[in-house]
């Protein structure tokens, strides 16, 4: 089918394929193509939705495959189906352009008569799951798709996805799955649509396409919305149109459909299987979202939508810049929502959609960049900071001050509001008293007024200050100079401080205070007021305020405050005047209005005090008592303390003494004239006891060492002394008393180190730091208090102790023991254990634990205390002739000391019986045999005896339950002579007790006796092994000669079957039809039951093919009897009467099978009764063999 481009008709055109199976491309007319208009514009020139034409638009358009055939070059092979051997093969090579199957013929145009077609490597690549192939095809746009069609050259794939991706390098989207194993191979389950709610952005899985038919030609249609309850209003549905939206389609091709002939492995059969496929098509629209009719690449060459309705972009997705007065919408067939212009009042062409302003006014252009410093969403007023006249001038810029304004804003007349204290039309300027415009206004001026004349300056801000003040603003004192005051035309007053410095401040604390008299008590005395020194004011106020201009005082400032700090009253002489009252100001310390005139001092070196009028500590008066304008000095005290201030007396430091400190004080030693705080240094002696320095060498020796120490600086300690006084060895320890414990000659010299306090001379067999302990090989209390007490010698038992350990615990005398040995001196075995031996110890008694009584055992010879019957020194087997080994102790054999061979039976109690002797313990003679007293054996009865013995009792009669050796002899002298042993085990089978199911119940109880005791399973499997192997082969030859043999038995089997079917009418307990039944048993029994195969088949076995060591391994014999006597079950197999009874021996037999494992575990048991059994037949008489 061709799958070139075209556009959309009635009738499907060469270049457009109209794929089957696509139930809604009707429907998709209505919602993506009936009622498109070619012109976007009606005859009246109104506008209406319109798209572009529907197309192919895979065609053409390169397609990418992650696998191609052809590299290297291959050979690939049609599929002819699975019963077809592929012998159509051809060459796929990427270098020939005949050969090629490259990812063009995916979309390239073609008949179907030449069909081309992409082609992938076979499967002999590996390229079957979980590999995957992956197509890719690049749309170059967004198209809004209506389905894609895939026809495959080959078997369409067992599963396989289709992913889109809606705009280009998004994420991939999964668009369908067709898979005939949804769950397993997507993890999606099989759905075909979607119910009104669900989300309809979900991709579904099918096996509608998945079928390994057609072997070529199958197409797989998807259809986008086919299943989708949107999809009839699709123009309503942003989900829907985003779902069909596609730029890029991935093809992922994940399993191969196959006959399930690739399991083998063929090379042939893997060249057969492939993906390839003709063509891949995808019919859809240009997506324009009805704002456009056609597409056409764009100057980059890229394929864009022809916009119309003033939208743009490569999908009509958006309107023009100044098209933006209402939100964006896709055309409908109701609407065709095309862009609305902006409205801007002519002063701009730039605007954008406003969402919150369309909500308001239903108008969504906002307008920007407006001219004529205009503002607004339509230009409709003045920009911020701009003002205009009228409403139609030009807005004017309002240029208010940005630092003296408080918006940029002006009024209508373009006045500016101005901060706080700013003014001017645009405040550009400060308001008197003020000064520095900036962002926070202008601030007023800040002039101490006590310091400074005048306003400041209105743009620095700069005061003017007085004489004796400085600083920016006036409001400090310059150097020298404290007590700013307003009413002082210099500003400020000197400082005092007797003339030791410059450096004061006004002093806190004071108040003012006036000494006042109105001699209010007519002539009196002069009045005098005692004030405090140098608290007076620095001038009269009457010569301050009345001084002329350049008058120069007679004294000093500094000379009259000397004259006025020695003052101690005021005369005051009136001779023509009258004098009302008298005030003087002056200070004192308290809280009231404080006084600023009181100075506080900076002292230098070697002053102090609040006016520098004493000296500093260290210092003393020059002059002895001298005036607090006299000079400090430093002492005269070797810099090791001060000295009082008046009398230059020294107080001595750094533990020193003298008048002057030239000496060291008791205790300490060293030259005090250094004038260092550590010339004097403490004696080296314990708690700074005397001590003197030598002359000459300077070695400090201790005069006055403390008790228990010695030495030049008493850093050793006496004799009976220990501990390091000085801490020359470390942390410092003073000296002690030894602590020997009593156990040292209190009269010795030299008991313990002197350093240390370790005792070195410890007496009574004690040892240890401080002779607290026991030495070793004694053991006791080393801290007793007498003698005898303390310690004694450990005497450990040279036989039970650990060689080479001397000693024992210091404390418990206990000695090192060697393994169980026990006891304070280790002289005895623990429980459980004997025999001691030097370097050894006590050996194990091993007691067997169900043999002996108990664990433990004699202490010299190890025996243990048995069980009854049991012995062996650790109890660990049966006494001769007893058996059964277990915890209750062994049983008694009991064999028949005339008929065993042995008093010792086997495991299973069965004795090992003489020639002729029969029974479990070999008590009785065997049929046709009598016991002989003179020779005690068991004589052979004559001839005679046994044929009327055949003729009175029937091989099968129920009169007694013979014991099962002899049920195997019986057995075997009836055997059928000149048959298959196969019959011969049918007749012996068919003997029992209670009739029909009597010796079904002896066999296993007989095989139990036999076989009871199992040996250990590893070695039987080893031994099992062994046997069989060897066995194999001679079984073969065996099972052929069964065969031969069953054929001379078909006739005796015949008459079994007649036989059964005259019991059925006449009575089921005449002998005819006990002895067919247990024939018939006997068949089933040697099939199933254990014990009487073993027996039966050593009989058949002996008859037919002699001497079983020489033939073969009795386990060979054993599986071949099974399956002749199987073989033969079959054919003896008659419906009636007895197949009720059958089917219950059935059941039996399945319940004895599970314990063969057991009854054929122990083959040398067999092959002792096999012994019995031979010897048994070589007596028996000559008819019986025969």
């Amino acid at each position: 089918m061709p799958s070139g481009g075209g556009s959309e008709s009635s009738q499907a055109s060469p270049g457009m394929a109209r794929p089957p199976g696509l139930c809604l491309l009707a429907f998709l007319g209505l919602g993506l193509g009936t009622g498109v208009s070619p012109s976007c514009w009606d005859p009246r020139g109104q506008p209406r939705r319109c798209m572009p034409d529907f197309e192919n638009a895979a065609f053409g358009r390169a397609a990418e495959a992650t696998n191609t055939c052809g590299s290297p070059p291959e050979d690939y092979c049609l599929q002819m189906g699975a019963r077809h051997a592929s012998a159509l093969c051809h060459r796929c090579d990427a270098t020939d352009p005949r050969l090629h199957h490259n990812a063009s013929f995916l979309t390239d145009f073609h008949s179907q008569e030449e069909s081309t077609w992409w082609q992938s490597q076979s499967m002999a690549f590996g390229i079957q799951y979980p590999n995957s192939v992956n197509i890719t095809l690049h749309l170059g746009k967004a198209y809004e798709i209506t389905y894609v069609r895939l026809k495959f050259h080959t078997s369409r794939p067992e599963s396989f996805a289709i992913y889109k991706r809606s705009r280009a390098e998004g994420p991939w989207v999964p668009f369908q799955f067709y898979s005939a194993s949804c769950e397993k191979t997507y993890g999606k389950r099989q759905r075909h649509y979607l119910r009104p709610g669900e989300d309809e952005q979900v991709a579904f899985c099918t096996d509608e396409f998945s079928d390994i038919s057609p072997l070529s030609g199958g197409n797989v249609a998807f259809s986008t919305l086919e299943g989708r309850p949107s999809a009839y209003n699709f123009d309503g549905s942003p989900a829907l149109q985003e779902w069909v939206t596609v730029t890029d389609l991935l093809i992922s091709l994940n399993r191969l459909n196959t006959f399930g002939d690739d399991i083998f492995k063929d090379p042939k059969v893997l060249q057969s299987y492939y993906y390839a496929i003709s063509d891949f098509s995808v019919g859809g629209r240009c997506k324009c979202n009805g704002h456009a009719s056609e597409c056409a690449p764009d100057d980059a060459g890229q394929l864009v939508c022809v916009c119309q309705h003033h939208t743009a972009g490569a999908d009509c997705e958006r309107c023009q810049p100044f098209y933006q007065d209402r939100p964006w919408a896709r055309g409908t067939a109701e609407a065709a929502n095309e862009c609305l212009p902006c409205n801007c009042s002519g002063r701009s062409e730039e605007c954008f959609y406003d969402r919150e302003l369309y909500r308001r006014s239903g108008h969504g252009g906002h307008c920007r960049n407006c001219r004529d410093n205009t503002a607004g969403p339509h230009c409709e007023r003045c920009r911020q900071n701009h003002y205009r006249w009228e409403e139609r001038a030009a807005c004017q810029p309002c240029h208010c001050h940005p630092a003296g304004s408080l918006q940029p804003q002006c009024d209508s007349s373009g006045t500016c509001l101005c901060k706080a204290n700013v003014t001017g039309w645009k405040c550009e300027r400060c308001k008197d008293g003020y000064h520095s415009l900036s962002e926070g206004g202008c601030r007023p001026c800040a002039c101490d007024p006590a310091g400074s004349v005048g306003i400041c300056d209105p743009n620095t801000g700069h005061c003017t200050c007085k004489e004796r003040v400085e600083g920016h603003l006036c409001n400090r004192c310059q150097p020298g100079w404290f007590n700013l005051q307003p009413h002082n035309p210099a500003g400020c007053t000197s400082c005092f401080c007797y003339g030791h410095s410059t450096a004061c401040t006004a002093a806190d604390g004071y108040e003012v205070t006036h000494v006042h008299s109105d001699f209010s008590q007519g002539t009196a005395p002069p009045t005098a007021a005692r004030l405090a020194r140098s608290f007076l004011p620095p001038s009269f106020s009457n010569r301050l305020h009345e001084a002329e201009e350049g008058a120069e005082p007679l004294l000093s400032a500094f000379s009259f405050q000397r004259l006025l700090s020695n003052l101690t009253a005021l005369r005051l002489r009136v001779s023509r005047l009258s004098l009302s009252e008298v005030q003087l100001t002056s200070a004192r310390p308290g809280p009231g209005a404080r006084a600023g005139w009181v100075e506080e001092c900076t002292c230098p070196p070697g002053y102090t005090g609040q006016f520098c009028q004493s000296c500093a500590p260290g210092f003393k008066r020059e002059i002895p008592f001298g005036s607090p304008f006299g000079s400090c000095v430093p002492c005269t005290c070797n810099q090791h303390g001060d000295c009082h201030p008046l009398t230059g007396q020294c107080r001595c430091l750094h533990n020193t003494e003298g008048p002057s400190c030239e000496r060291c004080s008791p205790g300490f030693y060293g030259n005090p004239f250094v004038g260092r705080f550590d010339d004097c240094k403490p004696c080296p002696c314990p708690g700074h006891s005397p001590c003197t320095e030598m002359p000459g060498s300077g070695e400090v020796v201790c005069t006055h060492c403390p008790p228990g120490q010695r030495g030049k600086r008493c850093e050793l300690c006496d004799d009976g002394f220990f501990g390091d006084p000085l801490g020359q060895r470390g942390p410092v320890h003073p000296c002690v008393p030894c602590q020997c414990h009593g156990n040292v000659d209190l009269n010795a010299v030299g008991n313990c180190d002197p350093v240390s306090g370790r005792c070195l001379r410890c007496l009574y067999n004690t040892t240890g730091e401080h002779c607290e302990k026991c030495q070793p090989g004694f053991y006791g209390d080393a801290l007793a208090p007498d003698p005898p007490g303390k310690c004694a010698p450990c005497d450990c038992h040279p036989d039970g102790s650990v060689p080479g350990q001397e000693g024992c615990d210091p404390s418990t005398g206990q000695c090192r023991c060697l393994p169980h040995v026990t006891g304070r001196a280790c002289g005895l075995c623990q429980p459980g254990y004997y025999g001691l031996q030097p370097a050894v110890g006590c050996k194990s008694c091993q007691c067997h634990p169900m043999g002996s009584r108990e664990s433990e055992c004699h202490a010299l010879t190890g025996q243990c205390s048995c069980q009854p019957g049991v012995t062996g020194k650790q109890c660990d087997r049966c006494h001769h002739g007893f058996f059964g080994f277990s915890a209750r102790g062994c049983r008694a054999c009991n064999c028949s000391p005339l008929g065993s061979v042995t008093p010792q039976c086997h495991e299973n109690s069965t004795c090992l019986c003489r020639p002729g002797f029969v029974g479990y313990k070999c008590d009785r003679c065997q049929a046709n045999f009598f016991l002989d007293p003179p020779s005690s054996r068991c004589q052979q009865c004559p001839a005679c005896y046994g044929l009327v013995k055949d003729e009175v009792q029937p091989p099968c009669s129920p009169t007694r339950s013979p014991s099962w050796t002899a049920w195997k002899v019986k057995g075997t002298g009836q055997s059928i002579s000149g048959h298959s042993s196969a019959l011969t085990t049918l007749a012996l089978g068919a003997k029992g007790r209670k009739g029909q199911l009597g010796d079904i119940r002896i066999v296993p109880t007989g095989m139990r006796k036999v076989l009871g005791h199992r040996k250990g399973q590893a070695a039987l499997r080893r031994r099992m092994a062994l046997v069989r192997d060897r066995a194999m082969a001679e079984a073969q030859r065996k099972i052929k000669q069964a065969e031969r043999t069953l054929g001379n038995s078909l006739s005796i089997s015949t008459t079994a079957r007649r036989t059964a079917g005259e019991a059925e009418q006449v009575s089921g307990e005449s002998a005819k039809v006990r002895e067919e039944r247990c024939g018939v048993w006997g068949a089933r029994a040697g099939l199933w039951g254990a014990g009487g195969l073993v027996a039966i088949t050593v009989c058949r076995a002996q008859v037919a093919a002699g001497d079983l060591e020489q033939s073969m391994q009795a386990e060979a014999v054993l599986s071949a009897g099974r399956l002749q006597l199987e073989r033969l079950w079959l054919r003896l197999a008659t419906p009636g009467a007895l197949a009720g009874q059958l089917s219950l021996l059935q059941q039996e037999a399945a319940r004895q099978q599970e314990k063969i494992q057991a009854f054929e575990s122990d083959l040398a048991e067999i092959r002792a009764d096999k012994q019995n059994l031979e010897d048994i037949l070589r007596s028996l008489p000559e008819g019986c063999s025969k």
